[in-house]
Parts: structure tokens; sequence; C-alpha cells
């Protein structure tokens, strides 16, 4: 029996994928929209059912609480690839703004995955 995370999940791909596929049609639009369509396709493929499974309450195979988590990380990771292909040639002290976020991003990543396996490691201890 496939799982409702799976359905979602399969649902989200064909989303994106019609998200980046707007995107390359626009891509000589200098109207930055070709870029939020790159990006929501980002988001969709990588948080689209766990928003979705959020938002209805499910925590059948994960809990909602790490289910939002995600979708704000990706969200924030998302938003500093659009900055960054916007802004990156600016510099911040002395540094290329694209390569501080992109440094900045994966600490975020790095402080949640460990986040997330102490959670889970609490969680395990309670039952």
């Amino acid at each position: 029996m496939v799982s409702r995370d799976t359905t979602v999940q399969t649902v989200a791909v064909v989303v994106a994928m019609t998200l980046g596929g707007l995107s390359s049609q626009l891509s000589g639009d200098s109207s930055g929209i070709p870029l939020l369509l790159g990006a929501a396709s980002y988001i969709v493929v990588f948080a689209g059912s766990h928003i979705y499974l959020a938002l209805r309450g499910n925590d059948e195979m994960v809990p909602v609480t790490a289910r939002r988590r995600f979708v704000a990380l990706v969200a924030l990771a998302a938003t500093a690839i659009v900055v960054g292909v916007t802004y990156g040639t600016a510099t911040v002290a002395g540094a290329r703004l694209s390569t501080l976020l992109g440094i900045a991003v994966a600490i975020l990543f790095m402080c949640y995955w460990l986040y997330e396996a102490r959670d889970g490691y609490v969680a395990s201890r309670r039952q």
C-alpha cells in the first residue's frame, strides 16, 4: 500500500516540474519572475509534501512540528538562493554576498540536522 507521504510527494514533484518548466520558458524575461518560479519549484519539490501534510495536521510518519521546521529551513534556503543570485556580486566586509549566504545556509543545515537528531533521540528516550 502506498503511503500518503508518497502520494503527496508525487503530486509535489509534478507541480515542481511544471513550475520549473514555466521558469525555463520565461528565462529571457528580466522581471525576476523566472527566478521566483525556480525558487518556488525548489520549495515545492523539497517541502511541498511537508507543507500539505503539516497543514492537514498529519503526523503519521513525521511529527507536524518537524515538518514545519523543515519547511522553514527550505524556505530560508530558497530565499538565500534568490538573494544570492540577485545580489551575489555585492560585497560585505570584503567577501561576496553569495559566498556569505552559502556559508550561512550550510551552517543552518548543520544546525537543523543536529537539532532533529537531538529531538529524535529525546523522543525515543520518552517511549
